[in-house]
């Protein structure tokens, strides 16, 4: 082999070796330890769906990198995370609401006096004009709506009405008070529309009211016209959704050698906000400062501190409130008991959290499948809740999408997958060796071509 080949075949490795290191496989199925596959029917771009518990007990990542979804090819499809609401949706509902006619009387007073007149043939003529009334008057007719017995705020009322003169429109202006005294004008103005044309019908009978709760309500047309007749009012009300109870799992207890202190490991790299102490015994109390921190070697940080107890009676069982804190995966916590500790030697530690909403997009054929738990796939790209079509408007972007229904959990990769790769060498550092190898070889094939010319014999 000669110096010139050599060159050629030495810098064609040194490349290969740089194109080798710098194309990445792309991700796999297998590079997860668990799977689970998603049901929906699909109508929809997009796809919506709860986390389950064993993904937070699986996951190495608290930022969720190590999860991804792919599509029946195998292929991964661009997903984002959304936070979990702390309440269900507000309750919209209808009720009944009790309605007075008040009508108004006005007095008539013509101004007239009694005049005799006697002419010189002895007729007598007379004009009595009195003071005193003689006519009433039907005053505007008002309508005052009782809504005391309405606990939650009023959004809107609804009016069954007619207008005596036949008016297919009306203006009416509508007042609060909470006395029957003082009224405040909550509505300046507003429309009621009835028309009817054959079999069509165009109908407004609806006004909206400041959010709020209400005593009594005024209303009262608005400009020319005979008063309304209001036969019936109906109020929409909306209560506030309950708060969404927190996904609660417990503690692994861990040895302590100090009796006011309880360890113990959470097993999950969950958003932990929650936390309450359950005591062995009951009418008991006592005072924790509760502290976690995410490995051996960090601080403890205080989450939270306050009095725990359960108390019995023959009718009621009350326990104290759960703790709450900002957000935290740290995996290791600590419960120290400020007095009596040996008493509470036993206590359980049970953690909640609230897990992420996974959206992603039907992109390709289903099912789909979201792999979690990985030690050595690359980190998942992932948007936040919103920027996943970002450019549509936000009304578009619900009605887009599904609902998914997630199934059962299945090994993929198994436990090697959560275990770390090899350390990768730094590409600079591959080309520098292969360019070292390559000098060394270039110097062996000269120092070779050059041992053989010196023993060729001479001619």
């Amino acid at each position: 082999m000669t110096v010139h080949s050599v060159v050629p075949a030495v810098l064609l490795t040194a490349s290969c070796l740089s194109a080798a290191c710098a194309v990445a496989a792309p991700p796999s199925k297998n590079d997860y330890a668990n799977g689970m596959s998603v049901d929906a029917s699909y109508t929809q771009p997009m796809i919506e769906t709860t986390l389950p518990d064993e993904v937070y007990r699986t996951v190495t990542r608290d930022d969720l990198g190590d999860l991804r979804v792919f599509n029946a090819d195998g292929m991964p499809v661009p997903h984002a995370f959304c936070a979990a609401p702390e309440n269900a949706e507000p309750v919209v509902s209808e009720q009944a609401l009790q309605v007075f006619a008040v009508r108004g009387r006005v007095q008539v007073y013509p101004n007239t006096s009694r005049v005799t007149v006697e002419t010189p043939a002895g007729t007598r003529v007379g004009v009595q004009e009195s003071a005193q009334p003689t006519a009433e008057g039907l005053a505007d007719r008002i309508h005052i709506i009782d809504a005391r017995d309405v606990t939650e705020p009023l959004r809107a009322i609804r009016f069954d009405w007619q207008s005596p003169d036949g008016a297919s429109e009306v203006q009416v202006r509508i007042e609060a008070s909470r006395d029957l005294d003082q009224w405040q004008v909550v509505v300046p103005t507003s429309t009621l529309l009835l028309v009817q044309e054959g079999a069509q019908e165009l109908r407004r009978e609806r006004i909206e009211l400041p959010h709020r709760k209400y005593a009594y309500l005024r209303v009262q047309r608005v400009g020319d016209g005979p008063p309304l007749v209001i036969n019936a009012v109906t109020a929409e009300r909306i209560a506030a959704g309950e708060e969404i109870e927190p996904l609660w799992f417990s503690a692994r207890s861990l040895q302590s050698t100090d009796p006011e202190v309880l360890l113990f490991d959470a097993d999950h790299v969950a958003p932990v906000s929650y936390a309450r102490l359950r005591l062995p015994q009951e009418n008991s109390s006592v005072n924790i400062s509760l502290q976690s921190r995410p490995d051996d070697a960090a601080p403890w940080r205080s989450r939270w501190s306050g009095e725990s107890y359960v108390i019995v009676t023959d009718t009621t069982r009350r326990e104290s409130p759960p703790a709450r804190f900002e957000p935290t995966a740290d995996r290791y916590w600590r419960v120290h008991l400020l007095k009596d500790g040996q008493v509470y030697g036993t206590s359980l530690l049970e953690l909640g959290y609230r897990p992420a909403r996974l959206r992603f997009l039907a992109q390709g054929p289903g099912p789909f499948t979201v792999a979690f738990g990985s030690g050595r796939a690359e980190v998942a790209p992932a948007a936040l809740c919103d920027e996943l079509l970002a450019d549509v408007s936000a009304g578009d972007r619900e009605r887009m999408i599904e609902a998914g229904y997630v199934g059962t959990i299945q090994p993929l990769g198994g436990p090697e997958a959560l275990k770390p790769l090899p350390k990768k060498t730094p590409l600079r550092v591959v080309v520098l060796w292969g360019v070292l190898v390559v000098g060394v070889a270039l110097l062996i094939a000269m120092a070779l071509s050059l041992l053989k010319r010196v023993r060729k014999p001479a001619a």
